[in-house]
């Protein structure tokens, strides 16, 4: 989640750093950044992915920041509808459609698993704006055309507010950045090739408020993690969920954090079921 070890790409690297110095944050950036977008997340202290499982997690690449899926990585993403993938607004602010590419299905980025597709269209929240806050940090790609048989994940609303009880455990993953980081500095970088999963419990709002002051705000953010267990560079627009009833929904957006894992700093993440941004995703998706 800190600037200071977002990976890859020198135009998103340049970008998410002065992103996060103008905030004071580390953003979760995307691995290789380049584009628009800042990032921070990847997976702290979790564990890796068996092939099949969590197939609407999404990985987002650009074909100009290299020439394998690896190296063309920059940020994650979920599937919501058959050509709907949501992801963080600052992972594709200010970046061109055409070069994008979104993966579902995908488990390890080198391998040949799941369906690629182009960007039709990007919708990002009207109310964000990089320069000043990562409120409404919530953007739509529609597919330029659906993928098949894999099942979008659900997204939560008002009934699924227990989601989000302090305490109550939550699933995050991606393919971010597994070392962790001090709230200022940067201990190094390992970026894994196979996706990982980590629990992380959900964290008060007060709690969060004491760690980022004003620039945590509890009506459109949910915030979890504990020292060890956390998102990374690399991990941005990628999903937070849990399951209720036997159904798996999807409560957060990766957005932000101070370090990785880093005690008394929760990673921050877009809270999906805000009437703001649950309004503004249904509209974009067309759900």
């Amino acid at each position: 989640m800190n600037a200071n070890y977002l990976r890859r790409r020198v135009t998103r690297r340049l970008l998410a750093i002065v992103f996060a110095v103008v905030l004071g944050l580390s953003v979760a950036v995307p691995v290789f950044a380049a584009g628009g977008g800042g990032g921070k997340p990847r997976i702290v202290g979790g564990t890796p992915v068996p092939n099949g499982d969590l197939q609407f997690v999404a990985s987002l690449g650009n074909v100009n920041y290299g020439s394998t899926a690896y190296g063309r990585f920059f940020c994650g993403g979920s599937l919501i509808d058959r050509d709907s993938v949501l992801t963080a607004a600052h992972c594709v602010k200010g970046t061109p459609k055409q070069p994008l590419r979104v993966t579902v299905g995908r488990t390890v980025l080198t391998s040949g698993q799941g369906q690629t597709r182009r960007v039709a269209r990007i919708s990002i929240h009207p109310r964000f704006d990089r320069t000043t806050s990562l409120t409404y940090d919530a953007a739509v790609l529609t597919l330029n055309k659906p993928v098949n048989r894999i099942a979008p994940i659900s997204l939560a609303g008002i009934a699924q507010n227990p989601l989000e009880k302090p305490g109550r455990l939550a699933k995050i993953a991606g393919w971010g950045n597994t070392i962790k980081q001090p709230p200022n500095g940067s201990n190094g970088s390992n970026y894994p090739d196979r996706m990982r999963e980590a629990w992380v419990p959900i964290v008060s709002d007060a709690r969060a408020k004491d760690a980022y002051g004003p620039r945590y705000v509890g009506a459109l953010m949910v915030a979890a993690g504990r020292e060890g267990k956390d998102a990374c560079s690399g991990d941005s627009g990628g999903p937070m969920f849990a399951t209720l009833s036997g159904k798996r929904y999807q409560i957060g957006i990766t957005s932000f954090g101070r370090g990785c894992g880093a005690r008394a700093y929760p990673g921050v993440y877009t809270e999906v079921n805000a009437f703001a941004i649950r309004r503004f995703i249904v509209n974009a998706a067309g759900l």
